[in-house]
């Protein structure tokens, strides 16, 4: 697996827009066309980032994206990562049916990262406690619901960020309908109980991540949502003075410094995902300046925005050390600021990425906006577009008279089919696979008359899956697993060799 990198990336190469998914400008060329009556072995070898975010955004696995999606955040709060029996919450395994239609159709929408809640207050049974309230070690379900959010988010193809704790644990211990809940502050103020909470549930937790043969669906850790509201006293960095949220049992800045460093530190140690905080507001730019965190999270809200407004850039903020992700703000807008306006004021601004509050509450309405910004960004806001980081290798059979030669990166299959093939599925360039294309929704374009016919599904009873993904014709049948997307977005996505495409779509796949 490749080892993830967070970077500023400002003066990365622009995109040159023609459609929403038009080609950007390649490092290095993806190889030549094939002549008419060419016969032979496509080379498509892909080298650099095919279209890397503009103005901003982080790098993940060789792919500069702008880091775009939506908060989950829960199903459940405090039980989709161990469950709560006594209530009867059953955890993310047990619920997996629920989660895979939800995580489906926050992708549907356009969202790519999804931010996710995993102990946002120990009211579960992901961690257990002894008498002392000292954490011993992940209860429940917690690694079964772990290893299966990230399995389900292979399979609908997105990636996380999973958030661990909140300023919610900071409540004092307490018993709510038969449960006791204990409070974070002792923990994060005694060297010991800290000592354990990293050894015993941070260090497992994201052991059990990395084991998983979909770590790669794990872009980043968020140590903890909106700290600052559980703080009190100075800052030592030149922002504010902390203004802890009442009911809260607050801790001094750097007690709260050494919890989210250790943590960190911990996470980094076990896992290759990157490594944020979700920032309460550029209120407090600083505050976690002296952590090792791979990039910058801030939040904004109405109040935010009457004093650090949405139109500020990194730079105005005095934040250039390391890339900004907006994590959170309304879905809805911001008072007299549509959701289309901030993401593009964040997106041209050189922010880093943009995840909107939240998917649990949104209308239909809300989520096609989120999913019309996507459609204008196709590329630049989606990590598993473009290519793949898996090997591959090439096939050819032949056809109607024709030699097809099948290319398959990580990424996508390529079929080119030369020699006397009517049907072919030569792509427009070389940057692009016909898989691609067609996956995005381009068979239409008038720049794509007379190319890729099969993957558009233009040939008789090749049923490629450019319009409707499905159906036979032929012996050799292009039908997708599910329904839910099509083969050319199936093949696009480098998932020819996974098991559960056995059997279905044998065109898109080379496998004719």
């Amino acid at each position: 697996m490749l080892k993830a990198s967070a970077t500023w990336a400002r003066g990365v190469l622009p995109c040159l827009f023609a459609v929403a998914a038009a080609a950007c400008t390649a490092a290095t060329d993806a190889g030549g066309d094939l002549g008419d009556d060419e016969v032979g072995t496509e080379e498509n070898a892909v080298v650099g980032d095919q279209c890397p975010a503009p103005n901003g955004g982080i790098t993940w696995n060789d792919r500069h994206r702008f880091m775009y999606g939506v908060n989950y955040a829960w199903n459940q709060f405090g039980g989709d990562f161990g469950g709560i029996s006594r209530w009867s919450v059953r955890g993310v395994a047990a619920e997996q049916a629920t989660h895979a239609t939800k995580l489906a159709d926050m992708r549907a929408h356009g969202a790519n990262v999804i931010r996710w809640w995993v102990f946002p207050e120990f009211r579960g049974e992901g961690v257990r406690f002894d008498a002392s309230e000292t954490p011993i070690g992940l209860g429940g379900t917690a690694v079964q619901d772990l290893q299966k959010a990230l399995e389900l988010a292979e399979r609908q193809d997105v990636v996380l960020m999973l958030c661990l704790f909140s300023f919610d644990n900071f409540r004092p211990s307490h018993d709510t309908s038969g449960i006791h809940i204990p409070g974070l502050a002792p923990i994060v103020r005694s060297t010991s109980k800290l000592d354990s909470l990293i050894a015993n549930v941070v260090r497992p937790l994201a052991r059990a991540a990395e084991g998983s043969p979909y770590r790669h669906r794990l872009v980043a850790w968020d140590v903890i949502n909106e700290p600052e509201w559980a703080m009190t006293g100075r800052n030592p960095y030149g922002d504010e003075a902390y203004t802890p949220t009442s009911g809260l049992e607050a801790v001094s800045h750097a007690d709260m410094e050494r919890f989210v460093s250790r943590a960190t530190d911990a996470l980094k140690a076990e896992s290759s995902a990157l490594v944020t905080v979700g920032g309460a507001a550029a209120k407090w730019a600083k505050a976690w300046s002296q952590v090792d965190i791979d990039f910058y999270q801030f939040h904004i809200y109405d109040w935010v925005n009457e004093w650090w407004p949405y139109y500020l850039s990194p730079e105005e903020l005095g934040v250039t050390d390391k890339p900004i992700v907006m994590g959170e703000f309304p879905i809805g807008s911001l008072s007299g600021v549509s959701y289309q306006q901030l993401v593009e004021s964040f997106y041209e601004n050189g922010f880093a990425g943009a995840m909107g509050w939240d998917y649990g509450t949104a209308t239909g309405a809300q989520l096609d906006q989120m999913r019309d910004f996507a459609s204008r960004h196709a590329c630049e806001t989606d990590y598993s577009a473009g290519y793949g980081e898996l090997g591959g290798g090439s096939s050819s059979t032949t056809a109607g008279g024709g030699t097809t030669t099948t290319t398959t990166t990580g990424g996508g299959t390529t079929t080119t089919t030369t020699g006397g093939e009517t049907c072919n599925d030569t792509p427009p360039d070389s940057q692009y696979t016909c898989a691609q294309q067609a996956s995005w929704g381009k068979c239409n374009e008038p720049w794509m008359q007379g190319y890729c016919n099969r993957a558009c599904g233009r040939c008789d009873g090749s049923g490629a899956g450019g319009a409707g993904g499905s159906g036979g014709g032929g012996t050799c049948s292009d039908a997708a697993p599910g329904g839910q997307y099509t083969c050319a977005q199936q093949a696009s996505w480098g998932k020819c060799n996974e098991p559960w495409m056995q059997g279905y779509c044998n065109r898109a796949c080379g496998r004719c």
